[in-house]
């Protein structure tokens, strides 16, 4: 019963902690683009259904790292680095996509602009990060136990 258990969480604690990564990350790059956008004078409405499609994006795009959380460090650090690599790729096609904009933009803008861009930097290298602590803190959780109840007996 106990391998059951192990393998379960071997096989869940990614995907959820993936999931989890994905929220947390999609959210704040969607708040940066709405940034960049603000700073840029450009449209800002946000849809539901295009935060929707960006955090579950996030979420696939965390999947290397968590997988790889509780491998042989290198292996750990290389599926860092394939979520870094492809999830920074992600954001520089998506999240920039106004790219000519931002370069034309006013003296007074690119302090700001500069800002968010470091922003999308650092929520990239912590997406690996997050994903993979999240992955290790799942499989670390205690086994739920059954709760014994008495035995019944015969008045």
């Amino acid at each position: 019963m106990r391998e059951r258990g192990l393998t379960g969480r071997a096989i869940w604690a990614p995907l959820v902690a993936a999931a989890l990564s994905g929220l947390v990350i999609g959210a704040l790059a969607r708040l940066l683009m709405r940034g960049i956008k603000l700073a840029i004078e450009g449209p800002t409405d946000i849809s539901p259904a295009g935060t929707a499609i960006i955090i579950v994006a996030f979420g696939v795009l965390a999947l290397p790292a968590a997988v790889t959380a509780t491998a042989r460090p290198v292996i750990m650090r290389a599926g860092r680095w394939v979520t870094a690599l492809v999830t920074g790729q992600q954001v520089a096609a998506t999240g920039l996509g106004d790219a000519k904009t931002i370069l034309l933009a006013d003296d007074s803008q690119l302090t700001t602009i500069s800002v968010l861009l470091v922003g999308f930097g650092a929520i990239v290298v912590a997406h690996g990060l997050l994903a993979q602590y999240l992955t290790r803190r799942l499989r670390a959780l205690p086994e739920a136990r059954a709760e014994q109840t008495p035995a019944v007996r015969p008045v």
